[in-house]
């Protein structure tokens, strides 16, 4: 019955069907769909949406497995983590990114003609999805949202049609794919542009977690004025392992090329009088883009968790304080800068006004009440969907957008999948 697809065709109890549902963020325990493909190309996901069509299936579709929260039992689910194909072309400063390939693989391709991508904190998660939900780059304040960044996408329909879609071809769903996640298909590969940065100077400042509200204080006063050039974040982290409050540093203008202006800092100057408050321990350092990763120094291995996400006009110094002691990780990033700017071509994304991010993360097993909810007077309202994760994620979508956005957004579903076959 499967034999006319290049990739596996797995059922409940076939060898490897575990590994193929597998996921990173484990906290909805295993998942059963009633039909995984592993597809390797455009073909096989045009295939398998017109047997899920034929057989009364709704489709998921899953690449690394880290954003993966619509419940997908009885489903047909699209694996596309075999669907690797990955080009640089250094001339136009573009990538060719196929549905599998992960953030990892971009910078190192990107980084050999010292170019990098609009990756996030983790070069683990898949490019293609984080970039539909947004994407919130580690150097986003020089270079903007990921979203903005991209030129096209290839995207199978509900009716089995491969699709481009750019800004002269489909232009309602170009509009919806950049930061919408409009669930109207499945895109195959997608085409961004990539920024001159073979280099940056950052890495973490390391303190004790008992010193948190005295650092955010500290980092709010510092991150009030930083030129577009420098990123940061700073989280109250306590993992298993560790107990501490960290200041992440990203600053995009360390290469030699072009020169500073006399009246621009050096980095070293910029992050001077974090390093007058006496970390532990200090990482931060001019580093190849390739290390980019060393900024959060993510989790590399699965485990359960749920993650809620609020966008802030502004933030009170005495926020961790608020924290419940719970959360494995209370982390505020700083915005603005280029993320504020609109983009050439206008698209789903509604953070541009946000000035910080605040994301918690709970491990399974723990239920904390987050210090803010989208009704408290400093937040925009907005949650941001890239960093929704659990149970909990599908029933909070709509507050990633303005009612505005979500209502468009909806209609285009109704539109381009008016027999609901996505989730």
């Amino acid at each position: 019955m499967f034999s006319h697809f290049n990739g596996p065709v797995l059922v409940p109890g076939d060898p490897g069907y575990d590994d193929e549902t597998a996921r990173f963020n484990t906290v909805a325990g295993p998942v059963r769909p009633a039909v995984v493909v592993g597809a390797r190309d455009a073909g096989d996901v045009r295939k398998a949406i017109d047997h899920a069509r034929s057989a009364g299936l709704r489709v998921a579709v899953q690449a690394t497995g880290h954003g993966l929260s619509a419940p997908v039992d009885g489903t047909l689910l699209i694996n596309t983590r075999r669907m690797t194909g990955l080009s640089v072309d250094p001339a136009t400063r573009t990538a060719r990114v196929g549905a599998g390939v992960r953030w990892g693989q971009v910078i190192d391709a990107a980084a050999g003609h010292g170019l990098a991508p609009p990756n996030g904190s983790s070069p683990l998660v898949g490019a293609v999805g984080y970039t539909l939900g947004g994407g919130l780059p580690v150097l986003g304040r020089t270079f903007g949202w990921a979203a903005d960044r991209v030129r096209s996408l290839e995207l199978v329909t509900a009716d089995g049609t491969l699709r481009t879609v750019s800004p002269h071809q489909n232009q309602d769903l170009f509009w919806a794919l950049r930061g919408g996640r409009p669930g109207v298909g499945v895109v195959t590969a997608m085409e961004l542009e990539l920024a001159a940065a073979p280099r940056f100077h950052g890495g973490m400042l390391s303190f004790p977690a008992e010193r948190a509200s005295e650092l955010l204080a500290a980092w709010l006063r510092w991150s009030r004025d930083l030129p577009d050039t420098m990123n940061t974040s700073i989280a109250l982290l306590r993992l298993p392992n560790a107990h501490l409050t960290a200041v992440r540093l990203a600053h995009a203008n360390s290469s030699p090329s072009p020169a500073p202006t006399p009246s621009d800092l050096t980095p070293q100057e910029l992050i001077a009088p974090l390093r007058a408050l006496n970390p532990a321990e200090d990482t931060v350092r001019d580093r190849p883009y390739t290390e980019i990763a060393a900024v959060h120094e993510d989790p590399t291995e699965p485990a359960a968790y749920r993650e809620l996400s609020l966008m802030l006009h502004t933030l009170d110094a005495d926020l961790f304080d608020r924290a419940d002691p719970d959360f494995a990780m209370v982390e505020i990033r700083r915005l603005g800068g280029a993320l504020a700017a609109a983009p050439d071509v206008p698209n789903a994304i509604d953070h541009r006004t946000a000035a910080y991010s605040l994301t918690t993360i709970a491990f399974a097993g723990t239920n904390p009440k987050p210090p803010l909810d989208p009704a408290d007077p400093s937040s925009t309202g907005l949650r941001f969907r890239n960093f929704l994760a659990g149970p909990q994620a599908p029933a909070l979508a709509a507050e990633a957008y303005t009612p505005s956005t979500w209502t468009r957004l909806t209609s285009l579903k109704t539109t381009h999948d008016p027999h609901n076959l996505f989730l």
